[in-house]
Formats: C-alpha cells, sequence, structure tokens
C-alpha cells in the first residue's frame, strides 16, 4: 500500500540521495492549495461588507486587526495539518527506503517546505488585497503555481522556480537552491509589508468617507 503512495524512484539512477517529491507535492502543493483558497474566501468576502461594520460587531478593533485574527485563525489549523501531514509522509518515506538509500537532512527538507509555504501565502494574499476579487485571485495564483510551478514542474522558471527543488535538485550549484530561497524569503518579507500598507490605507480611506 505505501509505495502505491510514494513511489520508490525519485531521483536519477544510481543515486542514492532519495527526493522525497511526493511529500513536497502533498504538503507544499495540494494542502498548501487548499489553504489558499480558504483564505481567499474567509478574507475575500469581507470585501463585499462593511469593514466598520463587521469591526464593530467583534468589539470595536480596527478592521485590519479583525482580518489579521482571521488570518492567524486559519494559519494555526493549517500549521497543524501541516505538520500532522509532514511528519506522517516523512516517516513513512523513512521506512521505505533500502539500505542503500538516503533522505537529505530532515532541517534541509524543512526548510524548503516552509519557504515554498511563506512565498505563496504572502503572494495570495498580496493579490487578494490588490485585486479584491476572489475569483480574479484564485485564477491568479492557480495558473502561477499550481499550472506552472506544479502540474508543469517549472517548466518556465526552471531552477528560480519556487518548487525548483523538487523537479530541478541535481541541476543546482553547491548552495545554489540556499540562495534561490533565501531570495524568496526576502520576496515574501517584501510581499507581507505591501500587503499591511495596503490594507491599512484602503481602510483608512473607507473611514475618512
Amino acid at each position: 500500500m505505501p509505495d502505491k503512495f510514494i513511489p520508490s524512484y525519485n531521483g536519477p539512477a544510481g543515486v542514492g540521495n532519495i527526493i522525497p517529491q511526493n511529500l513536497y507535492v502533498y504538503c507544499d502543493v495540494y494542502l498548501l492549495m487548499l489553504f489558499i483558497i480558504l483564505i481567499f474566501f474567509f478574507l475575500g468576502s469581507d470585501f463585499n461588507n462593511s469593514m466598520e461594520e463587521i469591526a464593530l460587531v467583534v468589539g470595536g478593533s480596527k478592521p485590519n486587526k479583525f482580518m489579521i485574527r482571521k488570518l492567524g485563525s486559519i494559519l494555526i489549523m493549517y500549521t497543524i495539518l501541516y505538520l500532522i501531514s509532514f511528519f506522517n509522509i516523512y516517516f513513512l518515506y523513512k521506512g521505505m527506503i533500502r539500505a542503500n538509500e538516503t533522505l537529505p537532512p530532515i532541517n534541509e527538507i524543512l526548510l524548503y517546505s516552509i519557504t515554498t509555504n511563506i512565498f505563496v501565502i504572502s503572494l495570495s494574499i498580496f493579490i487578494l488585497l490588490i485585486s479584491r476579487d476572489i475569483a480574479v485571485s484564485t485564477c491568479l495564483i492557480t495558473a502561477y503555481y499550481l499550472i506552472e510551478e506544479g502540474l508543469w514542474r517549472c517548466k518556465i522558471t526552471k531552477t528560480n522556480g519556487i518548487l525548483g527543488h523538487i523537479y530541478s535538485y541535481y541541476d543546482y550549484e553547491k548552495g545554489g537552491i540556499l540562495k534561490v530561497k533565501l531570495i524568496y524569503m526576502l520576496i515574501s518579507i517584501i510581499l507581507l509589508f505591501l500587503s499591511y500598507k495596503i490594507s491599512q490605507r484602503k481602510i483608512n480611506f473607507r473611514i475618512r468617507h
């Protein structure tokens, strides 16, 4: 049964280092996309309502703080599901590999996976706040992440893709993956900062009028 869930091959022939492709795919593509859709519907639905009225209902908090609390609640739920899925699949891999095969260190796997999650979540929130439309946001993030990065296996972005560590692992030079991940982390911080500023600006504009 486990070999149907996780293929026994993940790297070029003769290479003993097994790349846990299915761990990344299940945790960083399918589960993450489900979470992104939840973000779009839970936060995006507020754009059709009066944010000031919603804030009064929950105790007079500022609207952006209310949205942050909603996002935090979804994030906590996702973190629990992510950790359960990650370690279940990881130990499934550990139990299946042969004596002459090894997995990358767990801290390396976690680094690549968490970086991917942070970037995609940051990008999704930014797109949602810019477009303020659930359908548009869903189409954009699906076209980029699910189709190009996931289903097409970084056909366009290749080693520069956020999922390059899955499909182009052996094409990087030494330290190449880490450099790419650091760049994505920097972009994530910028996107989160811009998202916060955009949410404040739109809210302040509504309050003044």
